[in-house]
Formats: structure tokens, sequence, C-alpha cells
């Protein structure tokens, strides 16, 4: 059964109020940074594995989940500055931070700008520039994941259909999905539920995506790296977030980085508990 947070609650972080969890009490801290239209709970697998052990944090960046919801001012730098926040207000001098898909970008940046605020850096399934340039050459698994976005479903049993539908999850749904899913949806009151991700704040990431500019970033990455690179294609042949050319190259560029890859696992399902080999990779990692 998935373990429940020791705190779910709110924090001041510089201007922002930021929604966060904490699994575990003990050892080392590990803080956790989410994807694009993503919420803190998609930690909660390597919550599972990880808090007997060390004390696991995530929270929904600015414009996601339960946190505050601006109008504008959404870019990597921006949400670096937020977790500089969060870890001040946390009392948390250097943790190990965990970044999926735009959290690796954040992560990424963070270790870069803030080298004495990190020990350890962990990307998942990201870390280097997306491959596309404009919404028009965007690959169809992002249109889906944001076509969710703004607009209400008649139910959350039409919204867990619509995901369970995508190639990519319907297969491989489980409890760590569903737990996902119930912390995605903000309900109606006529009991259709919608996204609690701004769409509006993730157009705008889109637009100021290059100002993270990754590739300068990954020569001042100077911490202990793992990198972990989901290999199977999401809706078609090619089509992974991460590409085996360009985790070769983050690989290549971090002073002192590891790369694994699993195959069989995409960039959602690596995070989901699907197999056990991600999490264990992280463990032995931290150590």
């Amino acid at each position: 059964m998935p373990i429940k947070p020791v705190n779910d609650e709110f924090i001041i972080a510089g201007e922002m109020t930021l929604h966060y969890v904490q699994w575990g009490t003990e050892g080392t801290p590990v803080v956790c940074v989410h994807g694009l239209t993503a919420n803190a709970f998609c930690f909660q697998a390597l919550a599972d594995a990880l808090s007997p052990s060390y004390r696991v944090f995530a929270y929904d960046l600015r414009g996601r989940g339960d946190s505050d919801r601006p109008e504008d001012d959404y870019s990597i730098p921006t949400h670096a500055n937020d977790l500089l926040e969060l870890l001040d207000g946390l009392g948390l001098e250097k943790p190990v931070i965990v970044g999926h898909s735009l959290g690796a970008s954040i992560a990424l940046y963070f270790a870069a700008q803030y080298p004495e605020r990190i020990s350890k850096l962990v990307l998942l399934d990201g870390g280097a520039p997306v491959s596309w340039k404009t919404p028009e050459e965007a690959p169809a698994w992002l249109i889906n994941s944001v076509a969710r976005l703004g607009t209400p479903s008649p139910s959350y049993k039409a919204y867990v259909e619509q995901l369970q539908a995508l190639p990519f999850l319907g297969p491989y749904w489980n409890e760590y999905a569903e737990i996902y899913v119930k912390n995605d949806i903000r309900p109606e009151g006529d009991g259709s539920v919608v996204a609690k991700a701004d769409v509006q704040a993730i157009i705008e990431e889109a637009k100021r995506a290059h100002e993270g500019r990754l590739e300068e970033q990954w020569a001042n990455v100077h911490v202990p790296t793992l990198l972990l690179r989901a290999g199977q294609q999401l809706m078609q042949e090619n089509d992974q977030v991460l590409s085996e050319a360009a985790a070769n190259r983050v690989q290549q560029s971090i002073a002192d980085c590891q790369l694994v890859s699993y195959p069989t696992l995409n960039h959602y399902t690596i995070l989901f508990g699907v197999e056990p080999g991600p999490m264990e990779e992280l463990q032995k990692f931290i150590g």
C-alpha cells in the first residue's frame, strides 16, 4: 500500500505559496521536481521506495497542482529560484535533487547556478534541449498531454478513460498512475473535473524554454549526477523525450555523470514503479 505523506501542506517561498508533500522523517533529504503538466504526487512510487531511509519532498510548480498561479513569469530560471526559496523555507541546505522531464531541466539549471545548495543530482528522462522548435513541431504525445488542460471532462471516470486510451499509459495503469491523476484534477460543481495545471502557464513555459540554456549548464554541474533514460517510444517510432544521442551528450558533458537506460520504460512509466530498476538505481546512487 502506498505510504501516506507525513506532511501535505503549504509553504511561503519568496513571493509564492507552494504546495508540498513530504514522505519519511529520517535520513538524507531528497527534493523532487515534476514535469510540465504534472504534480507532486507523480513521485509517489519513488517516495515508497526511498522514504523508509530518506526524507522525500515533492512540490507543485507554480501554475500547477495547488501552488500559486501567477499570470506570468514561467521559465526555467524562475522555477530554479522558486526551488531555492523552497529549500530555504524547509531549512534544507544540500539535498539530493531529482527532476523529471521539465523538472530535470530545472534541477540541472539549479545545480549549475547554485552549486553550494545541492549534494547530488538525478535527471529522470530529461536535461537536454527539446528537439522541436515550434508548437507545430511538437510530438503527438505532448499534444495529447496538453490537450487535457483547460477543458472539463464530464466526470472523473471519463477523464481517466481518456488517459487510459493513450498507448503509453493505458497498458501500464497502476495505483501510482491513479494517485497521480486523483491529484491532477479539480472537481467542478456539476460533477465534471478539470486539470489543475494552468494552460496559459504551459504556453508561456514553451515559449520561454530557451531561457534555460541547458547546453551551457552541463559543464557547470560539478556534483555527482545520475541520468536515467526511458528508451521506449511513446506514440510513434523515435519519439522518446530524450534520444539516445542526447542522453550521451549530457553524460559526456557533465563531469561526473552515470547514464542508465531502460528500453522497456517510457517517459511516464519510468516514474510509476512499473519496473524496479529505476528506484533500485536511485537508492544505490544516493547511498
